[in-house]
This record gives structure tokens, sequence and C-alpha cells, in this order.
């Protein structure tokens, strides 16, 4: 039941991820965010662009951030051709998935101790006396109460994940980097100017593959385990990062209201 866990979670920090670039591009320029999640991008556009290479594609030209006048409103543009009509495309969308996965098991394991410690309820935090141990469920809900019981979690997880911001040593700057680093690459697992079916039957494919070791080998199983404060984490941020996307959005939405900005947009967008 892991696995299949493990496949929803996935699953929604793909949809997750877009959720947020799309919102951050709508509150301002998408050149700005592209700049802003460049590590990301950079990973995610690279290894897309090399799966087109292996599988016989064409590339054409590539765009890490591009110039204001470009069409696409400032996203990332790469020009690739997947020679393979069904599997060139899942190929080159598992190596970008693979590539920001695999990074941020390497930024983990080189700055993100302190911050998963503090995450995983290995320090004591300010708001709270005893340790909180904050991990995703390892199964899938089975009943109308369970899942409500999984919402409201969720929102659980979003305060703990404030709570952890809170309390970090920002001084340090390691941690600084890597909530950071985090960020971009989970954002950058989800495609953005690239088909999103492609994405999430690479998703499928991973879980499978996983779920074959597993079932085979302990050892592997046990690394899933292992991941999966740090699939918690990722989740949490992208979840925490979302919902202040949103209120970001309804208090601008609001203050164009009061201000009546609202109505010169719309007669804006009628003469357009």
């Amino acid at each position: 039941m892991i696995y299949a866990a493990f496949t929803m979670w996935l699953v929604l920090t793909v949809f997750a991820g877009i959720g947020v670039y799309r919102m951050w591009a709508s509150l301002g320029k998408p050149a700005w965010v592209n700049c802003a999640l460049l590590p990301g991008t950079l990973v995610s556009q690279m290894a897309y662009i090399f799966g087109c290479l292996i599988t016989g594609g064409e590339i054409k030209s590539a765009k890490m951030v591009p110039a204001k006048g470009d069409s696409g409103g400032g996203e990332p543009k790469t020009s690739a051709s997947p020679r393979l009509k069904v599997v060139g495309p899942l190929v080159a969308s598992l190596m970008a998935l693979v590539a920001c996965g695999a990074s941020i098991l390497v930024v983990h394991k080189m700055l993100g101790k302190p911050v998963i410690e503090q995450f995983s309820g290995g320090e004591t935090h300010l708001f709270y006396t005893t340790p909180v141990k904050a991990e995703l469920p390892k199964d899938l809900p089975r009943s109308w109460e369970a899942g409500w019981k999984l919402v409201g979690q969720q929102v659980q997880l979003i305060k703990h994940t404030c709570e952890t911001w809170w309390d970090l040593d920002w001084g340090n700057w390691r941690v600084a980097l890597f909530v950071y680093l985090a960020i971009c690459l989970a954002v950058r697992l989800g495609p953005v100017s690239r088909p999103i079916r492609p994405t999430l039957a690479a998703v499928c494919a991973i879980a499978g593959v996983i779920a074959i070791i597993g079932s085979s080998n302990k050892d592997f199983a046990n690394l899933i385990n292992d991941i999966w404060p740090l699939l918690t984490y990722v989740w949490a941020s992208l979840l925490t990062v979302l919902a202040g996307t949103l209120v970001m959005l309804g208090v601008a939405a609001l203050w164009r209201i009061l201000t009546g900005k609202e109505k010169g947009l719309k007669k804006k967008r009628s003469t357009g």
C-alpha cells in the first residue's frame, strides 16, 4: 500500500508545482518567476532536452528564460520533438522527473539535515514543548471519514511547516539554500510549457518500477521509508506556498475591487 500512497503524493506534488508556477506567473511577469526558479528550470529543461536526444529527437531551440517579447508569456520554451510519438515524450518527461528528484536528494544530502530534523520533530519547536512527528500517511484513505481526516491532516501540515520555517536558523546559509533549492526543484517537477500527460505517465512508470523492485528487495523497501520524511517536507512546502499564494491572490483581488481597478480591467479586456 505504501507504493500506491507514494504514487498519489508524487502526482499531487506535480500538480502542486504546476499550480504554484501558474499563480506566481499571474502575480507578476513569468520571466521574473523563471529567474527566481532558475536552478530548477535548468535541471528540468536540460534533462528534458537530453531525453529528447536519446530518443533520436531534434532540438531546434531552447531558452531557459525567454526574452520579454517572446510568445508564451515568458514561459521557458524548448522546441524539441522526440522521434518516437508515444515513447519519446514519455522518456523525455521521465528524465526531467528523475533529474529533479535526484537533485532534491542530493541537495538534501548536502544541506538538508538541519531542516528535515526540525521538520520531522527531531527538535523542540518554539510553539510547542514536545516534538511533533510530521509524516504523510503511507496508505490510501478507504472511507469517507478517512478522506476528511486526510484533508484535516494537510491543514495541520501547513501549520507545522510554517512553525518549522519560523524556528529555522536562517543565519545558517545551508538552511536558506536548502529551502530555496528544494522549492525550486519541487515546482519544476511539474511541466510548464510541456504536455502534462507524458509526465503523469512517467510518474506512474516510476511508481510501478519502485513497486516491482520493492516487492522483491526488502532493502529497497526500507529506502522508501528513509526518503519518506523528505517527500513529506517537499509536499508540505509546496502546499504551504500554494496556500500562501492563494491568500495573496485573494488580497490582490480584494484590493482591486475596493480601489475600483477591477472595473477598469474588465473594460480594458472587453475593448481589447
